[in-house]
């Protein structure tokens, strides 16, 4: 025997539902093969005033992606960052207060990734950037 449908609850209306129910199951499925991040810190780019930040820093807009490269043999930090843009400007490196759990995550073949915050050309931690654990 057939189930009724309430009159407030129509052929229509379920319908709507499970169509609904399936777009929002493909949508899952879609975000879960998606790569992900982990945003674990706010800092600044140390040392803009020793490279190309002040050229480019007028082309840097919130969101924009930095990229960041392990300097293992910088003769003053061993566990040293470099931040380029993604055109490869370099800006100059994620402070040494900050990087120590950063290099050791790239150096364990982790992926780091960053993206400006905020530009604010003139001050001394001018370019605000987010750091960000990759999670696949």
């Amino acid at each position: 025997m057939a189930a009724r449908l309430s009159p407030t609850f129509s052929r229509r209306s379920l319908l709507g539902v499970l169509s609904g129910a399936l777009g929002m199951a493909v949508a899952v499925r879609q975000a879960a093969g998606r790569e992900r991040s982990l945003a674990l810190l706010d800092t600044y780019v140390a040392g803009t005033a020793y490279y190309e930040a002040r050229r480019v820093a007028g082309d840097l807009r919130p969101g924009d992606v930095l990229v960041l490269r392990r300097e293992p043999a910088n003769a003053y930090d061993d566990l040293a960052i470099e931040v380029f843009t993604a055109r490869g400007a370099k800006l100059g490196y994620v402070p040494r207060a900050d990087n120590e759990p950063f290099a050791r995550l790239m150096d364990a073949g982790k992926r780091v990734e960053a993206e400006v915050a905020a530009v604010d050309p003139g001050r001394w931690r001018d370019i605000a950037m987010t750091l960000k654990l990759h999670i696949a």
